[in-house]
């Protein structure tokens, strides 16, 4: 049982308090912290002033697992921490001026790496103009009927259309002329653990934080640092504990305009909520379709994934109902969690842990390690013996000869698409993505594609850092270089092509796939010649003509009479491509790309140079 000089302990710790309103709420807490009453209920330990724990007068809640939460001389959430007293979340809360309540201000969270993302309501509005006079009958018109045309056009149920847009979010503007707002909250990495210094991550759909209404669909889920999704779902799973104290919630619901449903969305959210189907349905085909994941009921799961931070052994675990699931090395170069697979599944890249007697047993191929389990973890399922992954012909490492470069475990967290909150230039590792998927339409809309793809026995990948793996058939038996520049995005790209072929059973379609370090190997690469070339002239060159014309004359050469060249560059390059003996067949520029388009529908502000663009071409 925690005693009153170790909670505030863990509340004067370095780093576990860093917004102001907070600092002041500990200063008043620490001094009357001796002198609150405690009282268990239901196996949780609250101290509080006044004759009987209310929401109000509780100042700490002690979990049965050693896990404690700090209230603030409100009764709201302040601080979360683990038995040890390392912060899991911390909250503040102001007062909203025209409705005269306490709202959620800005939240941090720690991840299993140690590294903070944030969460800040109401971050951005988004304003839309509309004009409807030019509609028979405009005048009679509705607001439902708006919301009515409006589902209709986005394909999505109108009973979300009229959960996010109500008749406040209609600004009359004129005779027929609406101004349509809608408030999103924002998701960011919080560089230094705090708000000063953040990366955009993703929107998400606006939460009533102080009566928690809905599960938040995150917009860029896939710009999201690994974690982020448990590390939410925890804070979000004890702002509901606490709001149904006196009077129980009603069920959650996974609302967006649209969804977007997925075997993981599933899995994160069923971790800490119990899913409830309608009547007669499979819970799965439910939830999987973006018109009907609406209709599942989550209620809290009494026991939700619980977060350990050992300063030991650098180690973040993650335990739920006394079951250690997921152990993460936040010094970790390879940047994967061990991951318990006695219950079914499989570990990344062949990781994986058990758990026999008092021991950890984390396994990376030959690599063991082994970590004493501590009491305070509160891990009683123990299991006698490891479930190995498969033998494999090959690790993750064979792409690099059996010697991957060295990488910063942090930066290794950063290896996913960022896109600017507002209105600046998309970087190019986030540009990546849409362009593969513009090369990846091209070949299917090419029908003598697949008898040219038939003939490819070596592909030069090269600048491709973010997408390596997506350029890679591991269908097909072939010779791949890749010449990468960081070190960060090869190793994930290596990752990801390893587990996604041995998931298929396909790793000897990628037994010939080489990473080359471009600053040591680009020279002697481009003496060979090859079938297929990926190849992305970096930003920077594209205002240098000369350096575009020589990239594009080397690239050429190292290009076979009848290969295929697949180019993002400036749009007037295509100027050289006859000189080179390059017949270019399709040629669009970024920004008049669907897939660009479709992201503006999520940052519209986004802004991208309208000469960059993406090309097919074949050697004559």
């Amino acid at each position: 049982m925690p005693t009153p000089q170790s909670l505030i302990a863990a509340l004067t710790r370095e780093g576990n308090i860093l917004f102001a309103t907070n600092e002041k709420e500990v200063a008043l807490l620490q001094e009357p912290l001796t002198k609150l009453k405690q009282q268990e209920v239901n196996g949780s330990v609250f101290w509080f002033s006044g004759d009987q724990p209310t929401p109000a007068n509780t100042r700490v809640v002690v979990y049965p697992t050693g896990h404690t939460v700090f209230y603030n001389s409100l009764g709201l959430r302040m601080l979360m921490t683990d038995p040890e007293g390392h912060a899991l979340h911390e909250a503040e809360w102001a007062l909203d001026p025209e409705s005269q309540k306490h709202k959620l201000k800005q939240a941090r969270m720690q991840l299993d790496s140690r590294q903070w993302v944030g969460i800040k309501p109401r971050a951005k509005r988004f304003s839309t103009p509309i004009n409807i006079k030019g509609q028979p009958g405009w005048e009679t018109i509705s607001l439902d009927e708006l919301r009515q045309g409006a589902s209709q056009v986005w394909q999505v149920p109108v009973s979300e259309v009229n959960y996010f847009y109500k008749d406040e979010n209609f600004v009359a503007k004129g005779e027929g002329e609406y101004d349509v707002v809608l408030d999103k909250d924002g998701l960011y990495a919080l560089v230094d653990g705090a708000f000063e210094k953040t990366m955009f991550l993703s929107f998400m759909f606006t939460v009533n934080w102080e009566q928690l209404d809905l599960i938040p669909v995150v917009e860029l889920f896939q710009s999201t640092l690994p974690g982020t999704g448990g590390a939410v779902f925890e804070f979000i799973w004890g702002l509901h504990a606490d709001q149904s104290r006196e009077t129980p919630l009603p069920p959650l619901r996974y609302r967006g305009l649209p969804t977007y449903p997925s075997q993981e969305a599933f899995n994160i959210f069923s971790a800490f909520f119990n899913p409830k189907e309608p009547a007669g349905e499979k819970v799965m085909d439910v939830f999987m379709d973006p018109d009907r994941s609406h209709e599942i009921e989550w209620t809290p799961q009494p026991q939700p994934p619980w977060r350990y931070f050992s300063e030991e052994h650098a180690l973040c675990l993650t335990v739920q109902d006394n079951y250690l699931f997921k152990v993460t090395a936040w010094d970790d170069p390879v940047g994967i969690s061990y991951t318990n697979t006695a219950r079914g599944g499989k570990g990344s890249c062949g990781r994986y842990l058990a758990v026999t007697g008092d021991q950890i047993h984390l396994h990376d191929g030959p690599v063991k390690k082994e970590i004493p389990i501590s009491p305070s973890w509160n891990i009683k399922e123990k299991q006698t013996a490891p479930n190995p992954p498969p033998a494999t012909p090959f690790d993750w490492q064979h792409f690099f000869g059996g010697k991957p470069p060295a990488t910063d475990p942090v930066k290794l967290q950063y290896t996913v698409p960022l896109y600017p909150e507002g209105a600046a230039e998309i970087e190019e590792s986030a540009m990546q993505p849409m362009v593969l998927d513009q090369i990846f339409h091209y070949m299917e809309a090419d029908d003598s594609m697949p008898d040219k793809l038939e003939k490819i026995e070596n592909v030069l990948i090269h600048t491709f850092d973010a997408v390596i793996a997506g350029c890679i058939d591991c269908t097909q038996k072939r010779e791949y270089t890749v010449l990468y520049g960081d070190p960060e995005f090869a190793v994930k790209n290596a990752q990801q092509l390893w587990n996604f072929a041995a998931l298929r059973d396909q790793l000897e379609g990628v037994r010939n796939v080489k990473f080359l370090n471009e600053a040591e190997h680009v020279d002697e690469t481009y003496k060979n010649t090859y079938d297929m070339i990926f190849k992305w002239i970096p930003f920077f060159y594209h205002t240098d003509r000369d350096i575009c014309e020589k990239i594009l004359k080397s690239t050429a050469q190292a290009l076979k009479p009848g290969g295929i060249l697949f180019l993002q560059g400036p749009a007037p390059l295509r100027g050289l491509f006859d000189h080179y003996q390059l017949h270019c067949q399709n040629s669009d520029p970024v920004v008049d790309m669907p897939f660009f388009k479709q992201h503006l529908k999520l940052c519209p502000d986004n802004q991208l140079n309208p000469q960059i663009s993406v090309f097919l071409a074949e050697k004559k």
